[in-house]
């Protein structure tokens, strides 16, 4: 047995903003340098991917991802370091609430 929970980020409103799959995408994106490659590795298609990003963005009021098209490799996109120190503090935020519901599961369930 162990305990299982879901952590998202919603707007003040109680909107929907991201949770984990999102932070997959932007992970992803980072580490393959392009959204479409981020995309298809987080299991998104690109205009899926492409649409969350922007609605991501506007809530936040912050461009998450900045693109460069063309060039002799094709275009490439990176996290701006706005979206970088999000990321990390949203990846830090998952897995502390995660250490502690392990934590008040162990207590609980000892």
């Amino acid at each position: 047995m162990r305990p299982r929970a879901k952590f998202w980020l919603e707007t003040e409103m109680g909107e929907y903003l991201m949770g984990p799959r999102t932070l997959r995408l932007l992970e992803a994106v980072h580490a393959k340098g392009s959204l479409k490659a981020g995309a298809r590795a987080a299991g998104f298609s690109y205009r899926s991917a492409w649409a969350r990003v922007r609605r991501v963005e506007a809530a936040l009021g912050f461009k998450l991802i900045e693109s460069h098209s063309g060039g002799e490799g094709g275009g490439q996109s990176r996290l701006t370091p706005e979206a970088l120190d999000f990321v990390q503090r949203f990846r830090t935020f998952l897995e502390r609430s995660e250490r502690f519901l392990q934590e008040a599961f162990e207590d609980a369930f000892a």
